[in-house]
């Protein structure tokens, strides 16, 4: 094994500047280099010499690219991942860009951008804050895809290739119900919920109800209506006018530019050129994080030693700051290391680091950013009581992300103020239960299941039998003390009497914008709202230059070299248990429920980001906001369970 992570470890080492280097190559930069002498060796003329003193410097272009490397956060908690570059990363680049009177201008070269619509609202909102600073965006578009062209759409001008493309499909997705393919297997689910939107089905139904089709179809209505507005104002063209482009759906070039969704065609490099001609700007050249211009071992070792001591260094730091407090992932009640922070959001954990925030005397306003769907019930609540706690010492504001929903929403009931991208999908205020009855599996393979038990209850939830109804009744009851628990907190955050609460309630899901009329949020607006929000709440004066510390924070070396050895020794034991081919079969994912005896309880939600899409897609079983950790898991995949 230490063979093995020592090994794997030197592998990181050697990959990294050699990917940094596969995708970024040193530059030939003697032609630009060589026309900036030439402009600066031409002789000038009508008496510009006497004026020289007043003539503007020559402003820089910035190119830089947004592929499918721009992720949303990070996976591991550190402040080094080679090309992956993060939303926040971005607006943060954006932030200084404003603000450096060297650039005039941002080409955006988009290709293939994969992240949710908020996401989107949230770069196209730092599109907008470079414009109002003076600085002219442009944007290349490649791949064509959705995603890219609505963040294309902020810019002053669009530009494609002649072979390019552009797709703009709508709104749409497959639901797949697969109540039949369990029962092939002989598996049953019993579920239990408090609200009657709380769980669509997908494992107990062969078709939705009413209640899932209404709430899907105001949501998709709603989406849709954003996605016009996009597009429409961003062209300058009638709602009426887009609405039936996208029923067109794919476009040539020369298509698109006829439509008004595009203005210049032209290969990428030519366009760079018009720009410079046009605009007189010099080339600034591809912007490349520290971590791309990696050309040797030394590099990469001095550039991560740097980023880590900045990024450290940052919280020590004097005068007044605002805490943004990242909550993203599963709630679970499973103490995770610190390197897997930014990703979910352990209880243990995340308790350490509200406290941490609360003892820091320089903090004076926190923004809680959320991007969960939920999970553990208890984890959530006592989350949701050391916020409250919190607040009481310093103003705790709410932003949302692409998600906050059922503990996602719990967890946020402290907040002051709550901001909300149209978008986001938050709400689903219930809770629910299920279990898989194998029963009729068992029955089938000829297994016999000789019960020996000290308790009434003690295989309650084995699944090994039709569940009794006095055992469905005592379920129930618990499912349901716990939805009053969730109303009463949910009632106190926002001020609404409870049985109006109850009314909006019901596991039912809203999007930010529909959150917003019936006050389950109180703004529209992403995280540098939020920010300003805070820094009124803390009365902090405009004049005040603040310093902005993210929590928790960025994981040191040694806690991410430990990090990989406990995930080491897990997958060591879990190699132990159970043979790689059989992890992946049926029987495999049956066993996961015997994990747990007792009843299952979680205030989770589908993941309403990758049921929908923009575009056709496949039909698969990936219902869960976990999807990229067990996305065929038999057990309730969106969910994180609660044993009482």
């Amino acid at each position: 094994m230490r063979r093995y992570l020592i090994g794997l470890f030197s592998l990181l080492l050697i990959i990294g500047p050699a990917q940094a280097w596969a995708d970024d190559p040193p530059k030939d930069e003697s032609s630009d280099s060589k026309s900036v002498k030439e402009a600066e060796a031409t002789p000038k003329k009508d008496g510009a010499a006497e004026k020289s003193e007043t003539v503007s410097p020559v402003k820089k272009l910035v190119e830089i690219r947004l592929d499918p490397f721009l992720v949303p956060a990070r996976a591991l908690n550190l402040p080094f991942m080679g090309r992956i570059q993060t939303v926040r990363d971005l607006l943060d680049q954006f932030d200084k860009w404003s603000r450096d009177d060297e650039i005039g201008a941002i080409l955006l070269n988009l290709d293939g951008l994969a992240l949710s619509m908020p996401d989107i609202e949230e770069l196209r909102s730092g599109v907008a804050g470079l414009r109002k600073s003076g600085k002219k965006v442009v944007a290349f578009i490649n791949s064509g895809d959705p995603m890219s062209y609505l963040v294309a759409c902020q810019a002053d001008e669009i530009a494609i290739a002649p072979t390019g493309s552009l797709a703009i499909p709508g709104l749409g997705r497959l639901f797949p119900f697969m109540r039949g393919m369990y029962q092939l297997q002989g598996i049953e689910f019993d579920v239990i919920t408090a609200g009657a939107y709380k769980y669509p089905g997908f494992m107990n139904q062969r078709e939705s109800n009413k209640y899932f089709r209404e709430e899907f179809n105001e949501i998709m209505d709603s989406w849709f209506d954003e996605y016009v507005a996009f597009i429409a104002q961003g062209r300058n063209l009638s709602s009426d006018k887009v609405r039936k482009i996208i029923d067109e759906a794919l476009f040539d070039a020369q298509g698109a530019k006829e439509r008004g969704l595009v203005d210049i065609i032209a290969y990428y490099d030519e366009y760079v050129d018009r720009v410079v001609r046009r605009e007189k700007f010099k080339k600034a050249g591809d912007f490349a994080s520290q971590m791309q211009n990696i050309t040797s071992l030394q590099d990469l070792l001095s550039t991560i030693s740097k980023q880590i001591k900045d990024a450290q260094e940052s919280y020590k730091a004097v005068g007044p700051k605002i805490a943004v407090l990242h909550a993203r992932g599963p709630i679970i009640d499973m103490t995770l290391p610190s390197a897997l922070a930014s990703s979910v959001i352990s209880r243990d954990t995340f308790v350490k680091t509200i406290e941490e925030i609360r003892k820091n005397k320089t903090v004076q306003a926190v923004v809680l950013h959320i991007d969960s769907p939920g999970g553990s019930g208890y984890a959530s609540d006592v989350i949701w009581r050391k916020l409250k706690e919190l607040d009481e010492e310093k103003p705790l504001i709410v932003s949302m992300g692409s998600v906050a929903g059922s503990g996602g929403y719990y967890i946020a009931c402290p907040g002051r103020l709550i901001f909300a991208e149209p978008t986001t999908i938050t709400g689903s205020i219930g809770v629910l239960a299920v279990l898989a009855n194998q029963a009729s599996m068992l029955n089938r393979m000829d297994v016999n299941l000789e019960e020996m038990k000290r308790g009434e209850r003690s295989l309650f939830g084995a699944g090994h039998r039709d569940m009794k109804p006095e055992d469905r009744d005592f379920l129930q009851k618990y499912i349901l003390d716990f939805y009053e628990i969730f109303l009463d907190r949910v009632a106190a955050g926002r001020k609404i009497p409870k049985e109006e609460v109850r009314k909006l309630a019901g596991g039912r899901i809203y999007t930010g914008r529909q959150a917003l009329n019936i006050g389950l949020v109180d703004r529209l607006g992403g995280l540098k709202e939020a920010i300003q929000a805070a820094r009124e709440a803390a009365n902090i004066p405009t004049s005040a230059e603040i310093k902005l510390v993210h929590y928790p924070r960025p994981s040191s070396l040694g806690e991410w070299a430990e990090s990989l050895f406990s995930f080491a020794a897990m997958a060591d034991v879990m190699n132990q248990v159970d043979r790689p081919a059989a992890r992946v079969s049926f029987d495999s994912q049956v066993r996961y429920f015997a994990q747990f005896p007792k009843p299952l309880c979680w205030m989770g939600m589908p993941d309403v980001h990758q049921m929908m899409d923009f575009g056709p897609s496949m039909l698969t079983p990936t219902l869960d906001l976990m999807s990229p950790w067990a996305p065929m898991q038999t057990a309730p995949p969106f969910a994180v369970p609660v044993r009482p």
